[in-house]
Formats: C-alpha cells, sequence, structure tokens
C-alpha cells in the first residue's frame, strides 16, 4: 500500500542515478515496515476489540494504551507518500524523465512487479474464504464476506475500490492496491507537468484535483476512491526532489507541526477526516525528507535498525497477506481457547504477529521475490541505497 519495493526502483527507468548524487535510503524499507507492521497490529487489536458489545469495547485505561492502533489508514497515506518518493528518485538522476520506453516501459514494469503477488493473495484469499473462512463470526472479517461475483471480478480489474460494496469484500486491506495502481496510472502525466512547469504546479494542480473529487465523493458509496492519495503521492514526488538538494531545517517543523496537527485532529474525533490524512501525507513528507538530510536522527535511526530494514524487504506481501491469515490465526489457534479480550490481543500482537511475519516471508520468496529480478534473471539492486 501499497506498496512497492525499493529494490525494483532503478529496473522501472533506463538511466541509474549518477554515483555523486547518490544518497543513502536504508531508512526507506524500515519506514515500510513499520508502516506495515502498524496495519498487522491495528487489524489484530480490531480483531480483539470489535466494539459490537460491552465486553467488546477497549475502555479507560487500556483504550488509552492501546488506541492509537485504531488509526491503520494513517499507514496507507505513508505508503503511498513512500511510493511518490521511490518512483521519483530514478526520474531525478534521469535528468526528469522516464527515459527509454517512456510511459509503456514503466507500466509494463509495475505490472510486472505489483500485480503477479496481488493476484496469488487475491486466489489465495478467495480460496479461503470459500472454504474455512467464509460464515460470520462476530469479528472484524465480517466487512469482507460474503464474497459476491461483483467483489470477484472488479477485484481482478482493479477497479473494487471505486465502490463500497467491492471496496472491503474478500479481503479488506487489498482496496488501497487498486487506488495505488491507479495513481500509477497518472505518474506519467505528472512527470510531463513537472518536466514543462515545475514540481510547484504539480503540487498546486494535484491539490486543487484532489480537493474537488474528495468534496465530491466524501461520504458517498464511492469513498474508495481516495483523491487526496494523488496529492499524498505528490507529497512524496517532493520530498525525493527536496532530498537531493540542500538540508532545508524548516521541514523539521513541518513535520512537528504536522504531527501535533493529526494528534489533535484523532482526539477531537476527526481521526477518518481528509484534512487528517492530508495532515499524514504532509508528516511522510517530512520524516522522508529528515531521514534523507538527517541520517543521526531518531526516526532515521529507528528505520534503519536490520530487523525493520529486512521486514520492509518483504512488507508488501505481508500487507497482501496479512487479513486471512489473522482471521485464520484468530479464529483457528485462539478462540477456541476461550481467553478474555486483553488475552486475545496480546496473543495475536505477539505470537501471531510474529507467525503471520514468518507466513508472510514464505509468501514473499516464493511468490514476490521472482518479480524482482530484472529481465534476463539478473537480480535488482539491493533495497538499501538507491
Amino acid at each position: 500500500m501499497l506498496q512497492t519495493q525499493l529494490e525494483s526502483m532503478q529496473a522501472d527507468f533506463s538511466v541509474a542515478p549518477p554515483a555523486r548524487s547518490r544518497i543513502h535510503l536504508g531508512y526507506v524499507d524500515g519506514l515500510r515496515a513499520l508502516a506495515a507492521l502498524y496495519v498487522v497490529l491495528g487489524h489484530a487489536w480490531l480483531q480483539s476489540f470489535p466494539g459490537r458489545g460491552s465486553d467488546d469495547v477497549a475502555t479507560g485505561m487500556l483504550l488509552s494504551l492501546t488506541g492509537w492502533l485504531n488509526h491503520g489508514i494513517f499507514a496507507v497515506a505513508f505508503f503511498i507518500a513512500i511510493s511518490g518518493f521511490c518512483l521519483m528518485l530514478p526520474v531525478l538522476g534521469n535528468e526528469g524523465s522516464l527515459g527509454f520506453g517512456g510511459a509503456r516501459r514503466f507500466y509494463l514494469r509495475r505490472a510486472r512487479r505489483i500485480l503477479p503477488p496481488y493476484y496469488v493473495a487475491l486466489l489465495i484469499s478467495i480460496a479461503l474464504v470459500a472454504t474455512c473462512l467464509g460464515r460470520p463470526t462476530q469479528s472484524l472479517f465480517d466487512v469482507s464476506i460474503p464474497m459476491t461475483k461483483e467483489g470477484i471480478i472488479s477485484h481482478l480489474l482493479l477497479v473494487h475500490n471505486l465502490y463500497d460494496r467491492t471496496s472491503s469484500n474478500i479481503s479488506l486491506p487489498l482496496w488501497s492496491i487498486a487506488v495505488e495502481c491507479q495513481i500509477y496510472l497518472v505518474f506519467p502525466l505528472l512527470i510531463a507537468m513537472r518536466r514543462r512547469f515545475g514540481m510547484p504546479i504539480v503540487l498546486a494542480a494535484t491539490y486543487l484535483v484532489s480537493v474537488s473529487l474528495q468534496t465530491i465523493v466524501e461520504k458517498t458509496p464511492y469513498w474508495g476512491l481516495k483523491p487526496l492519495y494523488l496529492l499524498i503521492f505528490a507529497l512524496g514526488m517532493y520530498a525525493a526532489e527536496v532530498a537531493r538538494g540542500p538540508q532545508k531545517r524548516r521541514f523539521i517543523w513541518i513535520g512537528c507541526i504536522a504531527a501535533a496537527l493529526v494528534v489533535w485532529l484523532v482526539r477531537s474525533g476527526l481521526a477518518t477526516s481528509g484534512l487528517t490524512e492530508l495532515a499524514v501525507g504532509v508528516l511522510a513528507m517530512s520524516v522522508l525528507i529528515v531521514c534523507s538530510h538527517w541520517p543521526a536522527s531518531l526516526i532515521a535511526r529507528i528505520s534503519s535498525i536490520k530487523l525493520f530494514a529486512a521486514i520492509g524487504i518483504f512488507s508488501y506481501s505481508l500487507y497482501l497477506i496479512h487479513f486471512p491469515l489473522l482471521q485464520l490465526v484468530w479464529l483457528y489457534l485462539v478462540l477456541p481457547l476461550k481467553l478474555s479480550r486483553l488475552a486475545t490481543f496480546l496473543i495475536m500482537s505477539t505470537a501471531g504477529t510474529v507467525l503471520i511475519v514468518i507466513l508472510a516471508y514464505g509468501f514473499y520468496y516464493f511468490f514476490e521475490r521472482p518479480f524482482c529480478r530484472a529481465p534476463g534473471g539478473r537480480s535488482r539492486a539491493p533495497a538499501t541505497p538507491a
């Protein structure tokens, strides 16, 4: 989400960034891992406290300690910004163009990188729903059932996010993959606009388009279009441009202000508003810039931890497959123990999450990693430096 690997960046363009302009990007995998793990833990929290009865709701001190996990949508915004950042860096190293093959080559590379793991995850989810996960369980997974023919077809065409009857069908998190693929369609247009008018015009144009469409679709069955994500993607592109230039300390303060605004909006009950998502996008942009220019900063050091960097390599697989795996773990391993909601959450967020990460790596190894290789069998660049 959402979700592309940094290791495939250079293969999308014909010219790699010159050595003198390379910047260290080890933190990007860590940020991607932190976002993916936040989504998994957030869904584990909702699985444990579905909120349908007084005993199913986290309250008091428990809510204060764990309620911050109930905002997985923020992680999706981070994924979108990181995607814009990673795809923009090779463009900057290629004199601002998509290089040989242009848009057609870009689309083919993105399709090869994104679609095979997506379709495998979709088929696995369909099979699980059709066999052992299709009955209501009064849990979070109920939003994805019953599986419908309309849902299957729209997922295959990657348009399931366009209507609320299909956006969460089969496997809830997959809606964001459709959003990102739709953004990819306009990426060459954004690059052409930047070459002719500059990045400020791109930001202004995406702002006008995103806010206008958001006003139209908000609180309608077509909310899954998520127009603001186009602007957040452009903010990621802008972060890449700033990251290649001189240090600008104002982005530290911009990030702090954006973080404070997000906290205030969440505490005010506006966590699902477009303004909150936009503030998260500005925060993601600032974090990417700060990590690029100040690798000794706390956020850069945390995101560069080897464990997070390792998980970040297969975070796309983790995001794709974790939702049905959470339901399997909860339904067949945890629920039979008849534990309290708190004990259920503790198991789901620790041993359950570790198990899901391990299974996600297996999925990555067999169904994603083969498509991380350049044509001809050559391995693509490692997921650390650009």
